[in-house]
């Protein structure tokens, strides 16, 4: 399990590095180039979006094994686990433990969704604030 958490962190360093430097590359641009700056933000966001959207049907697979899991766990109360130890089911307690790692798997996967959400929303907001501001300006 060690290993999969490692895998884990790898994984959401690499997903948050990849955030950042787009968006830092994109803030350059804007510095950069005031008058294009809206276009370059929507471009943005049009690739992201397609990224959000393409990951729905798989977070929506995950938000479902989630959902599966806190049903199986509310089935496998503390006394009927510390049974299953005390008898030496094993197939029971592997079963129990490949259900955790699949949780453990699909909220990662939840996470990372929840990353590339945060981003778009970030960038519409940045849209609708320059919006606010071009009818202010006028």
């Amino acid at each position: 399990m060690g290993q999969k958490i490692d895998q884990f962190c790898d994984d959401l360093r690499t997903k948050l590095t990849n955030i950042d430097s787009g968006l830092a590359a994109l803030k350059a641009k804007i510095d950069a180039k005031a008058q294009n700056a809206e276009q370059d933000v929507r471009n943005h966001l049009d690739d992201v979006r397609k990224r959000v959207d393409g990951d729905q049907a798989k977070l929506a697979a995950q938000n479902a094994k989630m959902k599966n899991w806190a049903e199986q766990k509310k089935a496998a109360t503390n006394a009927k686990i510390a049974e299953w130890k005390t008898k030496r089911e094993i197939a029971k307690l592997q079963d129990r433990a490949a259900g955790a790692e699949e949780n453990a798997a699909a909220a990662r996967d939840v996470a990372a969704a929840a990353l590339d959400e945060a981003e778009q929303a970030s960038l519409e907001a940045w849209l609708a604030r320059a919006d606010a501001d071009a009818a202010q300006a006028k």
